[in-house]
């Protein structure tokens, strides 16, 4: 998948993302006290965690949406999305999980 398969509005979300990342470490480096700096890249690793997760997630989620949209067999999202069948299959697992989850915290507001 090329960058220029992706809408303007997500560049440029994504743009805003690697800013706000350029502005975190820079306020780590510029961080005089050593312990603070560490405590805030450990805060932003984490941060980054958190993100890494939820965007395979958002992927994930993605793909089931062609899955479903489609009406494609497992085989068939693995050619549309250019991914193995175990691959397919670990996503649609993932995005049943993410959707679980996500139930689950509605529910629990």
């Amino acid at each position: 998948m090329a960058k220029e398969d992706v809408s303007e509005a997500v560049q440029s979300a994504l743009a805003d993302l690697e800013h706000a990342f350029d502005a975190a470490r820079e306020a780590i480096n510029a961080e005089p006290d050593h312990d603070r700096a560490y405590v805030g890249a450990t805060e932003l690793v984490e941060t980054l965690r958190r993100l890494f997760e939820a965007s395979g997630d958002q992927r994930a989620m993605s793909a089931a949406r062609i899955f479903e949209r489609e009406q494609l067999s497992l085989a068939g999202l693995a050619d549309r999305i250019s991914v193995s069948k175990a691959r397919a299959a670990q996503l649609m697992k993932t995005a049943k999980d993410a959707s679980d989850r996500h139930g689950s915290a509605k529910e629990a507001s």
